[in-house]
């Protein structure tokens, strides 16, 4: 593995070693009541006065014959002690603003040279270069300013192409700085973009020892809020592919804080294509004991008319009215097979055949067969035969206003609908099936009637029938209470 570095360097990222023995932050100029800052021990042990962060440092670099073995990292010190040999290429980043900003006397571009000399002679076989920022008057401590110039900074860094991981160290400087960087850098570079997180430990950095440190891990989780709510969107629209391109990193990161999730999100992909078989063998071990009607030949129509539903939610007006009646459609096929396997011929990829022996049953329906015929003894179950085969088995349904609007009026426009070019509106669909417009809720009760008359079911809602809704209802749950776990600690060595 050769990783590239990438640190942005900030005020305190060095320690001097004072005659004394102990170790002082250079850039840490504050006061602790009485105590006076590390920075001032530094000035006061190389005997200067009322210098800045960039003066002090440009001083060094020009003493660095005389004080480099005193010099030291403090914040990526113990990871490079630890990880050098798996570094091929480290880029420092430091400011170096125009004279005319304020803060220009915080730069830290001398103390990149400062660090640039320390792994010459610590490891030289680390090619190490600095990347000046704010010479152009690009503000550290604008986000977008700072997005922008990552965006162009990138680049001439580390090949999109490449494969070998991008370490990211950047505590150092402001946190517009470091923000920009990260979320920049996992738009372009995604999973090869790794994270290292440190804890200043004070009593072990006056003794010389360097910070402690996390790591690496996967970047994703700083961006997981945002994630988050993409995901939930997508949720929204029922875009389960979507959903999983966005998790997918996340899943692989984390393959047991998520438990069930990546199958349930794979279970929708599949009810979304209106593969419901897969869908059932995917969903079945998140489905409660109450809800394992899975063996009932009739679960997939309800699974159909609420895809149904979903396709009109997503203004796919066409697929929601050719869903819609293919649900009941197709269920009365399956609801003749079973309820008559003896009198009812299966076909491959053509309609059932009615036998003339159901007559033996429903004498009415004698009409149906033609003696001179070429096959007198069956008729194709469809239309006609369907429909009175259906009345007279379920006589409710000969009386039935839903079934009225499906026989005399969605039939028709179904098959008007299949042949004619462009899309529909919604109010064609919902006057298909003799609804208001603006009426959806009538809509779904229609079809939830003629689903329950054939089935013999009391579902109240479509919701309460289908088994997608209550994967998607897990689905949302996990979503929105997950977290990323938590980095181990990396103490340093002694």
């Amino acid at each position: 593995m050769n990783a590239t570095l990438i640190a942005t360097i900030g005020t305190r990222d060095l320690m001097f070693q004072t005659r004394s023995g102990n170790w002082y932050n250079i850039g840490d100029d504050q006061m602790r009541g009485d105590i006076i800052g590390e920075q001032a021990e530094v000035l006061a042990d190389l005997g200067q006065d009322l210098l800045t962060y960039r003066a002090l440092t440009q001083f060094l670099v020009k003493h660095l014959d005389e004080y480099r073995s005193r010099i030291c990292p403090v914040i990526t010190g113990q990871l490079l002690r630890d990880r050098a040999q798996e570094i091929d290429r480290v880029y420092l980043i430091g400011t170096n603003q125009p004279e005319t900003v304020p803060e220009r006397d915080k730069d830290t571009l001398y103390g990149c040279q400062i660090f640039q000399d320390w792994f010459a002679h610590q490891y030289p076989h680390i090619q190490v270069s600095i990347v000046p920022l704010g010479q152009d008057g690009t503000n550290p401590s604008d986000f977008d300013a700072m997005f922008r110039w990552w965006q162009r900074t990138w680049p001439t860094l580390v090949d999109e192409n490449g494969t070998d991981p991008i370490w990211l160290c950047i505590k150092g400087g402001v946190g517009q700085t470091s923000e920009a960087g990260r979320i920049s850098g996992l738009s372009r570079y995604g999973d090869r973009i790794q994270f290292f997180e440190f804890k200043q430990r004070r009593d072990k950095n006056i003794q010389g020892i360097p910070s402690d440190y996390t790591g690496p891990f996967s970047g994703t989780s700083y961006l997981w809020d945002r994630a988050r709510q993409q995901a939930l969107k997508l949720w929204d629209r029922y875009d389960y592919a979507g959903i999983y391109d966005i998790l997918k990193p996340y899943f692989q990161q984390d393959t047991k804080g998520f438990s069930a999730l990546p199958t349930q999100v794979k279970a929708g992909i599949a009810w979304n294509q209106g593969q419901f078989d897969t869908f059932l063998k995917l969903a079945k071990g998140s489905l409660p004991a109450t809800q394992q009607q899975g063996t009932k030949y009739w679960w997939v129509a309800y699974e159909q008319t609420q895809l149904a539903v979903v396709r009109l939610q997503q203004q796919n007006t066409t697929e929601a009215m050719l869903a819609s009646f293919r649900a009941i459609e197709g269920l009365l096929w399956l609801w003749a097979q079973e309820t008559f396997p003896h009198d009812v011929i299966i076909q491959p990829d053509q309609y059932p055949l009615l036998k003339q022996s159901i007559t033996q049953r429903y004498p009415q329906l004698n009409s149906l067969f033609d003696p001179n015929s070429k096959f007198p003894d069956t008729v194709a179950l469809q239309s006609k035969a369907l429909r009175s085969l259906l009345e007279a088995a379920i006589p409710v349904t000969a009386t039935s206003p839903d079934f009225k609007e499906f026989w005399d009026t969605a039939r028709t426009k179904r098959n008007t609908y299949s042949h004619r070019l462009g899309g529909l509106t919604q109010q064609e669909v919902f006057n298909a099936w003799g609804v208001d417009m603006k009426q959806q809720a009538q809509w779904e009760q229609r079809l939830l009637n003629c689903l329950n008359m054939i089935t013999d079911q009391s579902f109240k809602t479509l919701e309460k029938a289908s088994l997608f809704c209550t994967i998607h209802q897990q689905v949302k749950t996990a979503i929105s209470h997950y977290s990323p776990p938590t980095p181990t600690s990396t103490s340093p060595s002694q």
